[in-house]
């Protein structure tokens, strides 16, 4: 490598089906990816596809934006990862497991890949050998020379069973300097607690920045053991905009909390689910919320 990577993003590549049918690129890894290229970072993905027409739009999605893919690999034989409306209700949501879930530990870059944020999505922690290469991803960041960063994910994937999913999640988020989350994520480990409870609780299993996305799109970030609120006039397009605007400025040295300000305004930004269709720029700043 000629210079060091502003993200490693480790996890998974998808499919995803949207409600009216739109076949979009999914998957937690690869659409963080993609809004992190988009706002000019250097991104790579290390994830696997399926050897299928699913894994080849996916992969030209990817490489518009200029995402670097030396570490996607192709799968022999295996299908690409297929997401059926995982932005609805639970009962609504389906997944055919795929390639993704086959990456190993073996298969991540040689730690003399730097990187400023390796950044893990959490349904790559739902199996084997696909588990162990994101906790490796994770507790391998310092030798990079950088942050690990989580994306919760646990609504998505374990709403049926929450001691499963704490205890799947807790080495993962003692390893973690930062974590994403939804309120629907915060439910399904913690039950009907409150926003400020749930990230408190989050925080003590390890992370010391804690970004929590609201029902309502507002966003509550709590750094060391101070929280701060931040209001929305509406709930963001695509549930990965935010997360990914905010790991961005993380990287680039930006304070969190004018990082949690930046990322609201790109939420606000991005139209419509799915790999942006060009590089972005965030939108002049607002007056402070």
């Amino acid at each position: 490598m000629s210079r060091a990577l502003d993200w490693l993003a480790v996890g998974d590549v998808a499919q995803e089906r949207t409600a009216d049918g739109l076949a979009i690129l999914g998957g937690g890894a690869a659409r963080l990816a993609a809004h992190a290229a988009a706002l000019g970072v250097r991104t790579a993905l290390v994830a696997k596809l399926g050897e299928d027409d699913a894994g080849r739009q996916a992969r030209v999605a990817l490489e518009r934006l200029k995402v670097e893919l030396q570490w996607l690999r192709t799968a022999t034989g295996m299908r690409t990862t297929e997401w059926h409306q995982p932005d609805g209700q639970a009962p609504d949501r389906r997944v055919d497991r795929g390639a993704d879930l086959a990456l190993r530990l073996d298969e991540l870059p040689p730690t003399a890949v730097t990187a400023a944020l390796t950044v893990v999505s959490g349904y790559s922690l739902s199996v084997e050998p696909a588990r162990s290469a994101a906790l490796g991803a994770l507790t391998m960041a310092r030798a990079r020379s950088g942050h690990s960063a989580l994306l919760l994910e646990a609504d998505l994937l374990w709403w049926t069973n929450a001691r499963m999913t704490r205890r799947v999640l807790e080495p993962a988020l003692s390893a973690a300097d930062s974590v994403a989350l939804t309120a629907a994520d915060a439910h399904a480990l913690f039950g009907p607690v409150d926003d400020r409870e749930a990230v408190r609780l989050i925080a003590e299993m390890g992370p010391r920045l804690v970004y929590l996305t609201q029902a309502d799109g507002g966003v509550l970030l709590r750094d060391a053991s101070r929280v701060y609120a931040y209001a929305a006039d509406e709930v963001p397009r695509d549930r990965y905009a935010g997360p990914a605007a905010f790991w961005v400025g993380l990287a680039q040295k930006v304070a969190p909390r004018k990082a949690a300000l930046d990322s609201m305004r790109y939420a606000r930004s991005v139209r419509r689910a799915g790999a942006p269709r060009q590089p972005h720029a965030l939108p002049a700043a607002s007056p402070r919320l």
